[in-house]
């Protein structure tokens, strides 16, 4: 091969290798950009790669469906719901009662979402998020500082709604806490540490989203309660072992027994009386 064409040949290579940097760069940084959106938006309800949480797993959901149906979808999953598309009945049922919230997310931003769950689907990798860390260990005392921040007794910061106007735990309270949210006994059973971090940082559900719009909970505080919601999973073995356990709390058990006597009482002085007038009216007549 002459020199002339060794230097061609190494001129298109270098021409191909500069012209491909723009588009790795492009690619790296989309993908950047949508591990960063998806650890915000996407996070708490669905993984990449790890299993199904509240949604789907999203690992090769590019390869399932087309981009138009995903960006239709993330934006208005329940539009695309009600117009019968099969696919999204079938996740709607699937998932139920959840419901997916409309995603206010630009085609740029999707695009850069989709791009990540591509790049892990393709080196076939899992999501871990970034941010899911806890600025400083937990320390002993941060179960009693969580436990104050759970019902209330301290205030949010940045005035957020306490956590048991809307959730529970064994023993929190002395008549329970809110049923709007699940009960949070065993939260690090359902979630694995970075999940559960990531919720108190970026709560995506809808409820939480719209209470703790532009009031999010501080570092030191998302340090508390999540040593508060460790330790309630710690001291309640039944929620590690059945996360799903109805419970009955003795305070419960104790009212209704009482007011189960009240009504037996009741009832039983109802029927002994039943049938007094007619007893009054034979004794009258007899003594006359």
């Amino acid at each position: 091969m002459s020199g002339k064409s060794t230097t061609a040949i190494h001129t298109v290579l270098t021409a191909v290798f500069l012209l491909s940097m723009p588009v790795t760069r492009a690619r790296a940084q989309s993908s950047s950009q949508g591990s960063a959106l998806f650890e915000k938006s996407c996070y708490s309800c669905h993984n990449i790669g790890s299993g199904d949480k509240k949604g789907p797993d999203l690992k090769g959901a590019t390869t399932r469906r087309t981009r138009e149906w995903l960006h239709e979808y993330i934006e208005t999953p329940a539009a695309v719901n009600k117009k019968g598309d099969a696919a999204a009945n079938e996740l709607f049922k699937r998932y139920a009662p959840e419901v997916m919230p409309d995603q206010a997310l630009s085609r740029d931003q999707i695009d850069s979402i989709l791009a990540l769950i591509d790049e892990l689907t393709r080196k076939n990798e899992t999501f871990v998020p970034a941010g899911a860390k806890l600025s400083r260990p937990v320390d002993p005392g941060d179960v009693a500082g969580g436990l104050e921040i759970f019902t209330g007794r301290r205030p949010l910061g940045a005035g957020g709604t306490a956590c048991i106007s809307c959730h529970s735990t064994m023993g929190v309270a002395a008549l329970g806490g809110g049923t709007l949210g699940p009960d949070l006994t065993g939260a690090n059973v359902k979630y694995r540490d970075p999940e559960l971090i990531s919720i108190l940082q970026n709560p995506n559900f809808p409820t939480m989203k719209s209470v703790f719009d532009g009031r999010p909970l501080t570092d030191e505080e998302i340090v508390q309660v999540f040593a508060y919601l460790q330790n309630a999973k710690t001291t309640n073995h039944a929620a590690q072992t059945q996360p799903g356990l109805i419970r009955v709390e003795p305070w419960f058990v104790a009212i209704g027994f009482a007011l189960a006597c009240l009504g037996i009482s009741g009832l039983n002085r109802i029927w002994k009386k039943r049938l007094r007038g007619v007893r009054e009216e034979l004794v009258r007549r007899h003594r006359s």
